[in-house]
């Protein structure tokens, strides 16, 4: 049997800190399924049978029926991101007002920069415009290119979304 392993240093460190929902339905974190989705393809191409998830968590942690609760936990935020992937992936990537602030930078900035040097040659300060604008659009293209990445995932959402989850405690 194959498996995909990580080690998480806690339970919380596991899902999202910021969710209110119950724990059962709580998105993990960014860090987890992004170990996990990165693990996947190649413990599934080396699978005789359906690859397993397993978790090793501290013993520390360890609590009456918080197995089932945290193996319902991933397969929901799975399936969840299955559907975003497939669905949402480009509208939910760009938040409106960053995206709008970013790209408002972006040409103020190189604007900026392109006056300071409308004299022909280029400046310090020209520069930190230019790259000032550059910065600008960080935020908003990072989004963008882990919504691409997700989307091109979709089908590792969905078999993990069914995959077995196994907890480990250490």
């Amino acid at each position: 049997m194959t498996e995909v392993s990580i080690r998480v240093p806690s339970v919380e460190a596991l899902f999202d800190a910021w969710s209110p929902e119950p724990l059962e339905r709580r998105p993990l974190s960014d860090e987890a399924r992004e170990r996990i989705l990165d693990q996947w393809p190649q413990a599934r191409r080396h699978a005789e049978g359906a690859p397993t998830v397993a978790l090793r968590l501290p013993e520390s942690e360890r609590r009456e029926g918080l197995e089932g609760t945290i193996g319902a936990a991933v397969h929901h935020d799975m399936e969840a991101m299955a559907v975003n992937a497939r669905r949402h992936w480009i509208r939910r990537s760009l938040r409106p007002r960053e995206s709008r602030i970013g790209i408002a930078l972006f040409f103020v900035a190189l604007a900026i920069g392109a006056l300071i040097d409308l004299g022909g040659g280029e400046s310090f300060f020209g520069q930190v415009f230019v790259v000032l604008a550059w910065v600008a659009l960080w935020a908003p293209a990072y989004r963008l290119i882990t919504a691409a990445s997700f989307r091109l995932a979709r089908k590792h959402f969905v078999e993990l979304s069914r995959a077995d989850v196994r907890i480990a405690w250490d």
